[in-house]
């Protein structure tokens, strides 16, 4: 393909080519990239299998952490051979990195024909379409991000069938001392309760049976526009939906659960019984000068106010922090041992370049880090294999991801996260569908995998 784009006859639409479609980073920017992939095919592009086929790369980035912009940089620096192979080929390159990036690092990928802001990666599509039609893109780029999507947005699904994230609010206020999410997506912005129920039944009207709510803190969802949480209203206006679906709440701040959103959570019908809430450490010298805004007092209430209404919690952490003591770190350890999530993921402090974390003495050594983490890993290994086995013998309910086979399927309990948590390999005697929960007699079980039969 190349120079300008083909127009064909009236009762035709306009073909310009093929795009390649990769995402990065977390679920949050997986959702961006469905808004620009539905872009392209309104612009009259068709989505490629394949990296061979496409005529256009299309990269959305992730920068949140040095390993992700290393990541993101090794992905787009592949495609300067790609590009090489075919004349008229592009590549665009949209997300977190360029808004990350400064000039001189963008200098480094000559070879890019296009840096789409955050704020215009819903525009994808023109933009290819501009290029193809030799009208250079000079991106747009605010001070901060200020784009929001709506149910009104053209959006193509690219999860499985059965569930979608649905994404309630965008950029955060919070400020965590180690965190570079407001720099990036800049300050939160909530879309309107009525636009987040709109898609959603958008999206069961599909076919979706799960509903994943994101944000960069869902618990904050509101606050801008009204001054205060409304998260709790949100979730009794999605509950009063028709339908045989589930909700899965995720990132959930700590200091946004009130009693409100306890009792919301409570009495709904649709909610799966766990939540995915971030708690990142125990120890209040530390929650202090991570700007947590919730300390450790507060912190066991809430977990034990979840756990009182009948939800697991699934949560990360983060070693190594700046001034983390040794004192520190074994009043973590001992914290998870006695706390026993359900699920637990944890990374190692990466001081990043502009954060006020940055700047705090006594950094920790990041080897030093790791071993914290390392640590904490093993403990939680153990916790989840007791956890696992202790399910051999009973029966649980199993989200079906995928059929293998007549008599083979893949899936999750209700605890787990798509593409995150335990994976449970089932055998089943009858036909079962993606997207239905099964109830299934555990027969063997490991620390993060579970085999099942299905009666």
């Amino acid at each position: 393909m190349s120079g300008k784009a083909k127009k064909n006859t009236a009762d035709e639409p306009e073909f310009h080519g093929m795009v390649r479609i990769t995402s990065l980073g977390c679920p949050k920017n997986f959702v961006d990239t469905e808004l620009a992939s539905a872009s392209f095919l309104c612009a009259g592009f068709g989505l490629a299998a394949d990296d061979e086929s496409a005529d256009i790369q299309f990269v959305n980035t992730c920068a949140f952490l040095r390993e992700a912009r290393k990541e993101a940089s090794s992905v787009i620096q592949l495609l300067k051979s790609w590009k090489r192979k075919k004349k008229g080929r592009r590549v665009l390159v949209a997300g977190c990195f360029v808004e990350w990036a400064k000039k001189e690092d963008l200098a480094g990928f000559p070879f890019v024909d296009a840096w789409i802001p955050i704020d215009s990666a819903a525009d994808a599509g023109k933009i290819a379409l501009s290029l193809l039609n030799g009208v250079p893109y000079t991106p747009e780029k605010h001070p901060s991000p200020k784009y929001l999507y709506s149910h009104e947005t053209p959006r193509i699904q690219l999860t499985p069938q059965h569930y979608a994230y649905l994404k309630i609010a965008d950029g955060c206020d919070n400020h965590c001392a180690y965190c570079m999410i407001p720099s990036i997506r800049g300050p939160l912005r909530s879309r309107t309760a009525d636009s987040v129920v709109k898609e959603a039944g958008a999206l069961l009207e599909s076919g979706v049976k799960e509903l994943i709510l994101i944000a960069q803190d869902s618990g904050a969802f509101g606050r801008d526009a009204y001054g205060k949480p409304g998260l709790a209203g949100l979730l009794r206006k999605l509950d009063k939906l028709p339908g045989d679906f589930r909700i899965r709440l995720m990132y959930l701040h700590p200091a946004s659960v009130t009693p409100e959103l306890l009792d919301a959570l409570a009495e709904s019908a649709h909610l799966i019984r766990c939540v995915e809430m971030p708690v990142q450490h125990i120890a209040d010298p530390v929650l202090r000068a991570m700007n947590r805004k919730v300390f450790e007092k507060r912190t066991r209430e809430v977990v034990s106010e979840i756990r009182a209404i009948g939800y697991s919690i699934r949560t990360t952490l983060l070693t190594g922090f700046p001034g983390e003591t040794e004192t520190d770190f074994r009043k973590l350890l001992d914290f998870v041992r006695e706390t026993r999530f359900e699920r637990l993921g944890v990374f190692a402090y990466s001081k990043e370049e502009g954060t006020p974390a940055a700047e705090l003495p006594n950094q920790v050594s990041p080897a030093l880090a790791e071993k914290r983490r390392g640590a904490l890993l093993e403990l939680q290994k153990s916790i989840s294999l007791e956890n696992n086995r202790a399910l051999v013998g009973k029966e649980t309910d199993v989200i079906v991801d995928e059929v293998v086979s007549r008599s083979r399927a893949v899936g999750r309990t209700l605890f787990d996260a798509p593409d995150i948590d335990n994976r449970v390999s089932l055998r089943t005697r009858r036909p079962v569908g993606q997207g239905e929960i099964v109830r299934a007699a555990v027969i063997q079980a490991s620390e993060y995998e579970i085999e099942a039969t299905v009666p």
